[in-house]
């Protein structure tokens, strides 16, 4: 044998071993199943495998070429070269309208000319229609801009302006649907999608015109063409809950001066409340109620404030004003008036060292209304509190509890007001630079003050409580995974044991072992009532229970560590936790960090796959709609995985 054919062998001998060794190095599983893998003839450099939601496009792109695969089988679809094609070495300018599959690609207009404008099937890659009368901006019109978001799909009509009018023009064949004259001026031009309104507005001058979308008919009220599911649905500061025969919004509007000088979106204390007819979405009623609030200063979004229905009343969650008594405020939903306040909290924040402050959002679960008493966790005061639920008319007030970062449920059951303490939170925490700007970022934390207290609904007094547990029926535990009412008994979770209790006297009824079964201790329970299941979380495993038997059905021997599930993560995007079943198997929950996850079948007790986790980390989602497939990408080469 020649030298160079042995070292050849042993090339490619280490380089199978290296391969064996990278799927087989998962936390107690195989590597996700591959279904296609493509090299690219070209490196994506503009669009960097931009896709559908179902995978069936993907459009990459450089300054010279263009293609669409197939994400679902892992075939080109078609290719491009803009040189070959359109006789065009280079195009900049490529958008890539989703919703009607089609791809623009264009030069920069010049003072002498318009560039000519290519509209691509995206299915096809045939050229559609082609037009040098379109200008890629104007005033405040910016093509790209308008291509892809001022699309309407019952029409298939985009808004596309030329140096003379404004035309609304069928994307696929180029014929127009209805155009409008302009004359350029000195004046700012613009054209849009009046936003929530189904009009588009030409401002060339003046305060503008308003046309309907479809026809193009020139009105002059634009209120009759509100659409309000568009607009309760694209509100930032916004929260929407059904009820019966109605649904409400509660909005907010931003602070502009604090966002102009800060850039973050901090919501207003003065919230709007509106009911609306469900069949009709006439406005019933319309209210203004002052809601104190925190705001997420890591995504710099959202607002920790909430509504909750409990069949008569409505619940608005929020924190303490200055004014006593308040946080959660009470509506009558019929008419949107104020029924009473109590003393509530939507938000905590405490310090974490010098510099740091930590905020926990919702560290309190909803009220409990039942035989018109309403109780409520307190989480200023940690106590638990009982309100005529009418008039709102204080009845009593519980002792103190330990100030656990989160309460993560409230039960009643049998006259009893059940209450467990302590459990993980993801936090927003923020980290003051003595030079530079703050550090905002997430953590994780399940370290806390753990236990349980049953109140008697009548009275507040506490009945037992797992002091009682642990010197009656000598149990021990160092947190609770979690408690749910099952067949009339409460079922609790601790990193130790399942233990089955009666809620009236919180005799422990059944004390099933987790600790025997070798997994190490559990950090969370997680409760399937469709399927009849209990899964249990553990250090080294997963465990599957009956929850009327309360007997072990099959266990997986996997490490997993205290975090939220994968599939709670939006990148994922599950639609169905118990198929979509998968937890974090390697990385640091406190610090955020994770390096590897695993798909999980529960209905078998085995690991369908374990794989990298950095296809959370990405700011666009990696994974198909359904959490069915992820892809991952190097340069010119994408592969795609399955999960299942």
């Amino acid at each position: 044998m020649k030298p160079n054919t042995f070292r050849q062998i042993q090339k490619i001998a280490s380089i199978f071993i290296f391969t064996i060794m990278v799927l087989s190095a998962s936390a107690g599983g195989p590597a996700f199943r591959e279904l296609h893998k493509a090299r690219l003839p070209f490196s994506p450099s503009i669009q960097m495998y931009n896709h559908t939601d179902d995978f069936r496009f993907f459009l990459c792109s450089s300054k010279t070429e263009i293609l669409m695969f197939d994400g679902t089988t892992g075939k080109i679809l078609w290719k491009k070269n803009f040189e070959k094609d359109f006789s065009n070495k280079k195009f900049l300018n490529q958008y890539w309208n989703k919703d009607a599959n089609v791809v623009l690609v264009f030069d920069e207009d010049t003072k002498k000319n318009i560039a000519t404008k290519y509209f691509i099937d995206g299915r096809t890659g045939n050229l559609l229609w082609k037009s040098d009368k379109y200008i890629s901006g104007l005033g405040g019109y910016d093509l790209g801009e308008g291509f892809s978001n001022y699309y309407d799909i019952q029409t298939n009509g985009v808004l596309l302006p030329t140096k003379e009018s404004v035309n609304f023009v069928d994307v696929n064949t180029g014929n127009i649907i209805w155009s409008k004259p302009i004359t350029i001026s000195g004046k700012g031009f613009d054209c849009f999608f009046l936003q929530y309104y189904n009009l588009v507005k030409i401002v060339n001058g003046g305060n503008g015109s308003y046309y309907t979308i479809d026809k193009g008919n020139e009105v002059t009220e634009i209120e009759p063409y509100f659409n309000r599911k568009k607009f309760l649905a694209n509100q930032l500061h916004s929260h929407i809950i059904e009820i019966p025969g109605m649904y409400i919004l509660m909005l907010t509007e931003s602070v502009n001066s604090y966002k102009a000088f800060t850039g973050i979106d901090l919501p207003k204390l003065d919230m709007s409340f509106m009911g609306y007819d469900a069949k009709t979405d006439n406005l019933l009623w319309s209210k203004v109620y002052h809601i104190n609030c925190a705001f997420n200063w890591v995504n710099k979004k959202e607002f920790f404030a909430r509504m909750y229905y409990d069949g008569e009343r409505l619940f608005v969650e929020h924190n303490p004003g200055q004014k006593p008594n308040t946080g959660l405020t009470v509506i009558n939903p019929v008419n949107g008036e104020l029924l009473w306040e109590a003393n509530f909290k939507a938000s905590d924040v405490k310090t974490a060292g010098l510099g740091k402050n930590i905020l926990t959002p919702f560290p309190a679960p909803h009220p409990v209304t039942v035989d018109g008493k309403t109780y409520v966790v307190n989480k200023a005061k940690n106590i638990v509190s009982c309100y005529d639920a009418t008039n709102g008319t204080k009845i009593w007030d519980s002792e103190d509890f330990p100030d656990a970062q989160k309460i993560p449920s409230l039960i009643y059951a049998d006259g009893m007001l059940i209450m467990n303490y302590g459990g993980g939170a993801k936090k927003c925490a923020t980290i003051i630079k003595d030079k530079g700007p703050n550090v905002e970022r997430y953590e994780y934390n399940n370290k806390d003050k753990y236990g349980i207290n049953a109140y008697d609904a009548a009275t507040g007094k506490i009945v037992w409580n797992d002091k009682t547990l642990k010197k009656q029926f000598k149990v021990k535990f160092g947190l609770i995974a979690g408690t749910e009412m099952i067949n009339g008994n409460l079922v609790c979770a601790t990193d130790r044991d399942i233990l089955v209790i009666d809620p009236k006297t919180g005799n422990v009824l059944k004390n099933i072992s987790i600790s025997d079964e070798k997994l190490g201790d559990a950090w969370s329970m997680v409760y399937f009532p469709e399927k009849g299941k209990i899964i249990l979380n553990c250090e080294d495993g997963i465990i599957k229970m009956d929850a009327v038997s309360k007997k072990f059905e099959g266990k997986v021997k996997i490490t997993t560590f205290p975090f939220f599930m994968p599939y709670e993560e939006d990148k994922m995007n599950a639609d169905d936790p118990w198929s979509d079943y998968a937890v974090f198997t390697k990385g640091d929950g406190e610090k955020m960090v994770i390096k590897e996850f695993a798909s999980i079948d529960l209905d078998n007790m085995t690991v369908r796959a374990a794989g990298d986790a950095d296809v959370f980390t990405y700011r666009v989602p990696h994974f198909s709609e359904g959490g069915e497939m992820f892809y991952k990408s190097d340069g010119d080469e994408v592969t795609i995985f399955s999960v299942k």
